[in-house]
């Protein structure tokens, strides 16, 4: 009877597991499956019952979805693209109109007014841009190894002109090589978009930290600054699109919300992780983790 009881719940086990076999491919490929990569399918079983009448239910969504996102950045591309024209030449108008001396003065001062908005417009109308063609999956195109420590010194380099105008002192300490795979023009953007919004947000004589190092199989990359931080019911939607913490504090720093959204597409592309570390009036550290080449 012992025997018999065992043998029976050995059988029971190995039934179930067989049964439930499939259930655990489709939760596996589910998972895997982002907005990234919405042209994948579910496995579907064969076998005539309810199992495979979900898998294909399940499927005939993640399509409409597909179709849904598809048309999503077909929409903002062409829109994006569209503007690009008309803001270009109202940009060319309205400096000349700004810069002739026979003009009003009155008149002038509201052409440069104009001009301002005009180019903070275009700048929102580049970012989405941008955004369109990350969600195509253009960053995944031209990945080569590169050493990260190198692109974030020649970047830091460049910004320090930026820095410099508000008296804030960025300091670089970078440990020689840190190789990782990727689109290096796409990665750049990341440290650039990361840098900038330290600056605007540091006060005027502070200071701002970049650094890059190994750290067991991962690269990590740090933009830390002293400036006036993030709210804590703010962090959880930094890296949302639009999203502002202060609307009037970002309008004067001339942010539309969008390039800390870049920077997650960016790294979501590269299969990186970005977390933001803030104490409101102490300071901000934005915190990039990438696969480490190995050598």
């Amino acid at each position: 009877m012992p025997l018999a009881v065992i043998i029976i719940a050995l059988g029971g086990f190995w039934l179930v597991r067989r049964a439930l076999k499939p259930v655990e491919q489709i939760t596996r490929a589910a998972e895997s499956i982002t907005q990234h990569n919405l042209t994948e399918r579910l496995p579907v079983t064969h076998t005539g019952d309810e199992l495979e009448r979900l898998s294909i239910s399940l499927n005939r969504m993640i399509a409409r979805l597909d179709d849904a996102f598809q048309n999503s950045q077909r929409f903002v591309a062409d829109a994006s693209h569209e503007l690009r024209t008309p803001l270009t030449i109202l940009r060319g108008e309205l400096e000349a109109l700004a810069g002739n001396p026979q003009s009003d003065a009155a008149l002038r001062e509201q052409a440069g007014s104009m001009l301002e908005e005009v180019a903070r417009l275009a700048k929102i109308v580049e970012q989405l841009f941008a955004l369109s063609r990350l969600d195509a999956g253009e960053a995944q195109a031209e990945w080569k190894p590169f050493d990260l420590a190198e692109l974030a010194r020649t970047t830091a380099e460049q910004m320090n002109l930026l820095a410099e105008d508000k008296g804030i002192a960025i300091t670089n300490e970078t440990q020689l090589p840190v190789l990782i795979e990727g689109n290096r023009a796409r990665l750049k953007q990341v440290v650039v978009n990361l840098l900038d919004n330290a600056i605007k947000y540091t006060p005027a004589n502070g200071k701002i930290q970049l650094r890059v190092r190994a750290e067991n199989d991962r690269a990590i990359l740090e933009v830390e600054d002293n400036g006036i931080g993030i709210p804590r019911e703010a962090l959880p939607h930094v890296f949302e699109r639009f999203f502002r913490v202060d609307q009037s504090r970002s309008a004067d720093a001339g942010s539309a919300g969008l390039g800390l959204s870049i920077v997650k597409s960016i790294c979501t592309a590269h299969g990186a992780e970005v977390e933001a570390i803030s104490i409101p009036n102490k300071g901000s550290c934005f915190r990039v983790k990438f696969a480490l080449l190995k050598k």
